[in-house]
């Protein structure tokens, strides 16, 4: 087993067990490339920044003084060479955008912080912080005025200011998804291997279906009929009649899964593996396994389509995947960071956040990906590990919230 897999499986092991950690109820920004310098993040690298980097100048990871933000060339030490990239960058301006950008909240569960933080998707500025206890899954309505939550013990629904509608007590962490007609919550049950079904209209669970040992993630189908649960120790996939409330079938993945994707159409979904360097394709006509997509990679965890349906995003131990759906083909690679598990896409299909560690560069955080030019702009400090990515578009100026 190389080195690199065995950190992967570390880092995967805190993603879904937790551990007794905090983050910081604050989050920073690291611009890759001369806007880097710019700690703080006035769209200048000017001479407060330069104030910034004398403070930590000839100290390391672990110092008290110590900013991995300053730390420029990722080494865990702030010297010589962090010097010369500032000294290179000073003077250096934001370029303004040539068009308006969107404009969203960024939600992240992050269940070893036991909170959702949240932050603009323009400055990446925290916007609130919401304690939670080891929040697995959110999900934002269609319409933007929803915000879902599932953590360990219970199910929330709050409203566009973060105040909580009304809340139904749960078992364990799990991950939820929302039905398309968005009338019913799915959420899955970890310690109890169950499905536990929710009226959104009535604000109350009406039902629980017994799935695979350890449901770890799910998808519904676009016609909303059936549902598909990922089963991490039984190592297969639940395939659930919401008609019948009852689970109908297994396809067996003989890996350990992670996440599952389905396409637009409903005949075919995606499910990463954590042990294996495949990516399982399947047929849900017939409700089997058709095929793999063969990685580079010893394991995949995150996965998620472009708003087009035409590209599955994939993280795979510190890689970012783009896959092309109709000839299930990887077309693009992007190195991200030393390891990676979940992501998120933006509503435009213009930036990936994903889940990341960097062993000599600050740790745990978010790397930001720019999908348009395929570059990585960035990394967000002050999470742990996330569990997953959220967005809600703002209104227009003078618009309703």
């Amino acid at each position: 087993m190389r080195k690199g897999f065995g950190i992967f499986f570390c880092f995967l092991i805190f993603v879904l067990a937790g551990r007794d950690l905090r983050a910081e109820t604050r989050i920073f920004w690291m611009a890759q490339g001369p806007m880097a310098s710019d700690f703080d993040g006035n769209g200048v690298v000017g001479f407060t920044d330069f104030l910034i980097f004398v403070n930590s100048f000839n100290t390391q990871s672990g110092d008290e003084t110590f900013d991995p933000r300053v730390d420029l060339d990722g080494d865990g030490t702030v010297n010589f060479s962090d010097f010369l990239s500032f000294s290179a960058s000073f003077g250096q301006r934001q370029t303004a955008p040539s068009a308006p950008q969107p404009d969203y909240v960024v939600y992240v569960a992050d269940s070893d912080d036991s909170s959702v933080m949240v932050f603009d998707f323009n400055t990446h500025l925290l916007i609130d912080y919401l304690p939670f206890r080891a929040p697995g899954s959110i999900r934002v309505s269609r319409d933007q005025q929803s915000i879902y939550v599932s953590e360990v013990f219970g199910f929330f629904q709050m409203n566009t200011q973060h105040l909580i509608n009304y809340s139904l007590p749960t078992d364990s962490r799990g991950t939820l998804v929302l039905s398309p007609d968005e009338k019913w919550a799915y959420v899955t049950d970890q310690t109890n291997d169950l499905l536990r079904v929710i009226d959104l209209v009535g604000q109350v669970t009406v039902d629980t279906i017994a799935v695979g040992d350890r449901p770890i993630d799910l998808a519904v189908t676009p016609d909303g009929k059936k549902l598909y649960v990922v089963n991490q120790v039984s190592r297969d996939v639940s395939v659930v009649d919401l008609d019948q409330g009852t689970t109908v079938g297994q396809i067996v993945i003989g890996a350990i899964p992670g996440e599952i994707e389905i396409t637009p159409d409903g005949r075919r979904a995606y499910v990463t593996n954590l042990d294996r360097g495949v990516i399982s394709v399947l047929d849900l006509t017939a409700n089997r396994v058709a095929g793999a997509i063969q990685l580079d990679e010893e394991a995949s965890f995150g996965a998620e389509f472009s708003p087009d349906g035409k590209t599955l995003y994939v993280s795979a131990q510190g890689s970012l995947l783009a896959i092309d759906v109709q000839r299930n083909l990887i077309f693009k690679t992007l190195r991200v960071a030393d390891n990676t598990s979940v992501l998120g896409i933006s509503p435009d299909g213009t930036r990936a956040y994903i889940a990341s560690f960097q062993q000599l560069a600050g740790g745990p955080g978010l790397t930001a990906v720019d999908l348009t030019n395929w570059r990585v702009m960035g990394w967000l400090r002050g999470f742990l590990f996330p569990r997953q990515i959220a967005f809600r578009a703002l209104p227009a100026l003078g618009g309703p919230e």
